[in-house]
C-alpha cells in the first residue's frame, strides 16, 4: 500500500493537525519536552482510498542546545529566533513516496517521490499558553510549494499532571502539489479525468493530552478530526471526505 506524502493531511495542524509541528512547533501539545516511545495510532492515508489499521510507530522528539531539532515524524529543523514570543528557522522534512501500482485506487495518478522538501516555519505566541504556527515548504517532487497555518491552545490543566491542548489548522497547496497528488488520467489507467487547483488541501481540529505518570514517564493521546479541501474530496480515488485520527502511546521524557 502507498505511503502518505508529507502535509497529505493536517496531522497538525497535526497535528497531527499539523500534527507533530517542531520541539515547540514540533510538538503536539505545545511542550517543550524531549521525549522517546511507541505509539499506536490510525494510519492516516485515508484520502487514498486505504483502510485505516491500527499500526505502531515510534515518538521522538529532540532539541539540542544549539537549537537543532528533530523528530520520528521526518522533520529537521532549527529554532533561530531570539526574540520573545517569536519562533522561526529552517525545516527540511522527509517525503513519502507513491507509486500508481501500490493501490488499485491510484491507477491514473502520478508517482511521488521520495525526497527531501525544504522551507520554513514561523510561530507567533498570543500569551503564554496560545500561539499561531506556519510552516511554508518547496515540494522537490511536484515542483511547487506547500504550506500549513494554524493555532494551538493550552487549556488550564484539568488535573494534577494532566496537560490539555487544543489546536486547529488549514493545509494548502499549489497547483503542482495538488495535481501531483489528486490528478487522474483516464490515458494511464484512470476512472476518469480529474484535475484540481491550488486551494485548500484540508482543514482540521484535535485536541492532545499529556499525562506525566511519572518525572520520566509520560502518556501522549491525541484524537483529530480532518475535512478534505474540494480539491481532494473530487479526486475519483478518494472515498471520504471526513473522517477522525487517534494516536495514544507510552514515551520515556529525558
Amino acid at each position: 500500500m502507498s505511503k502518505l506524502s508529507p502535509l497529505f493531511l493536517l496531522l497538525a495542524a497535526s497535528g497531527p493537525a499539523l500534527a507533530e509541528n517542531t520541539t515547540e512547533l514540533m510538538m503536539p501539545d505545545g511542550s517543550k519536552d524531549m521525549y522517546a516511545g511507541l505509539a499506536f495510532t490510525t494510519r492516516t492515508a485515508a484520502a487514498e482510498g486505504e483502510t485505516r489499521p491500527v499500526i505502531l510507530r515510534p515518538l521522538l522528539q529532540v532539541q539540542w542546545s544549539n537549537g537543532i531539532f528533530a523528530s520520528a515524524s521526518g522533520v529537521l529543523g532549527m529554532h533561530l529566533s531570539q526574540t520573545a514570543g517569536v519562533e522561526y528557522g529552517p525545516l527540511i522534512f522527509d517525503s513519502n513516496s507513491r507509486n500508481p501500482s501500490d493501490s488499485w485506487r491510484l491507477r491514473g495518478t502520478h508517482p511521488v517521490r521520495g525526497t527531501l522538501d525544504g522551507g520554513g516555519f514561523f510561530n507567533y505566541y498570543l500569551g503564554d499558553e496560545a500561539r499561531v504556527t506556519s510552516n511554508l515548504m518547496y515540494d522537490t517532487s511536484a515542483h511547487g510549494f506547500r504550506g500549513q497555518v494554524g493555532v494551538q491552545k493550552t487549556l488550564p490543566s484539568p488535573a494534577p499532571h494532566h496537560t490539555v491542548t487544543l489546536s486547529a489548522g488549514v493545509s494548502l497547496a499549489s497547483d503542482p502539489v495538488m495535481r501531483e497528488l489528486y490528478e487522474v488520467s483516464t490515458t494511464t489507467g484512470g476512472v476518469r479525468n480529474y484535475r484540481p487547483s491550488a486551494g485548500v488541501m484540508s482543514a482540521s481540529a484535535g485536541v492532545n493530552w499529556n499525562w506525566a505518570l511519572s518525572s520520566n514517564w509520560l502518556v501522549n493521546s491525541s484524537v483529530t478530526g480532518t475535512r478534505l479541501g474540494s480539491g481532494p474530496a473530487g479526486a475519483p480515488f478518494v472515498d471520504r471526505r471526513n473522517f477522525i485520527t487517534w494516536s495514544s502511546g507510552l514515551a520515556y521524557r529525558f
